[in-house]
Parts: structure tokens; C-alpha cells; sequence
């Protein structure tokens, strides 16, 4: 669910069609609705996509979590904060300067990650990508994961909803 969320559509699952998720809503275990509630509709019950049936994600998931190491997920780096990456990474040098700390609490997990300045730093460092200037920081995710996000922000981009991404 947290691979759904911070990639917005992984390369490993499929959508269901509709009348298969409703019918399938049904199925799901009691225990775990609650997984979903709140973020999911039909209480927690309706999955409209499914996982494929192998282990395939887990090379998405590794690829993300790098075992728990301290990330700004791509949703963030790929449509909204690309766009003003200047103002974002003073805002995190900000941040860097001014404070000590061995901690972050990330805003939308309810989870308490190890993470000093300098990997809170690193964290944000796709922002700083310019293969012009001979940097590229690539994406945790993987490519194919991304595709989604790259054509949505194409899409937004080319309609005017929001400005060019700045990184490139």
C-alpha cells in the first residue's frame, strides 16, 4: 500500500475492472480493511488493482526503501516540487543549517525514521539533478514505476495546470 502511495502506480500491479473489484470487495479478510480505511473506498474494502503473482515487486519495494533510508517520495519530486527546486533545496538548507537532529517524522507515516542532517539532505537530491552541469540524481523507484508520474506531469505541463519541470 505505502509502494502504491509513494509512486502513485507501480509497474507490478494491474487494474481490475470495476465489477471484479466490487465482487472481490467482498473477500477481503476482516482483518485487513483496516489497512485501507480512510484512504481506500467501500471501508477499507475495494481494491481496484491487483498485484502481480509473483515476487517481482519486491524489486520496486527494495529499490524504494533502501532499508528504511530517509527519501522524498517521487509524487513530491516528480510534480511538485521540481518545479521550484531552488526555493526547495534552500528551504532544506535551511533546515540543514539550523537544526541538529538524528531524527525525521515524515508527515503523512505514522513512523519515527533514523536520519541525520546529511541524509536529510541527500534525501531531496533528484531536486538537484542537471545533466547539462554532468549531475544526475536519479529517482528511488524504478524507471517503470515512474511512468505514470512522468506522463501526468507531461500532461499537466502541457495543458499550462503547472509549471515545467526545472530538473531535468
Amino acid at each position: 500500500m505505502v509502494q502504491f502511495g509513494l509512486v502513485f502506480f507501480p509497474s507490478q500491479i494491474d487494474v481490475v475492472p470495476f465489477g471484479e473489484a466490487i465482487r472481490e470487495a467482498g473477500n477481503v479478510d476482516p482483518s485487513m480493511r483496516t489497512l485501507g480505511r480512510g484512504a481506500i473506498p467501500g471501508d477499507g474494502a475495494l481494491y481496484p488493482w491487483a498485484w502481480h503473482d509473483n515476487d517481482a515487486d519486491l524489486a520496486n519495494f527494495n529499490a524504494i526503501s533502501q532499508d528504511g533510508k530517509l527519501f522524498c517520495p517521487p509524487i513530491l519530486t516528480k510534480l511538485i516540487l521540481d518545479r521550484e527546486p531552488t526555493r526547495t533545496l534552500d528551504w532544506v538548507d535551511r533546515i540543514v543549517r539550523r537544526f541538529d537532529f538524528t531524527h525525521v517524522i515524515p508527515g503523512h507515516l505514522n513512523n519515527y525514521v533514523k536520519a541525520d542532517r546529511r541524509e536529510f539532505e541527500k534525501a531531496f537530491d533528484p531536486l538537484r539533478s542537471n545533466p547539462k552541469g554532468g549531475k544526475v540524481y536519479n529517482q528511488r523507484a524504478l524507471a517503470e514505476d515512474l511512468a505514470l508520474l512522468q506522463e501526468a506531469s507531461d500532461l499537466l505541463t502541457k495543458f499550462g495546470v503547472v509549471a515545467q519541470s526545472q530538473v531535468w
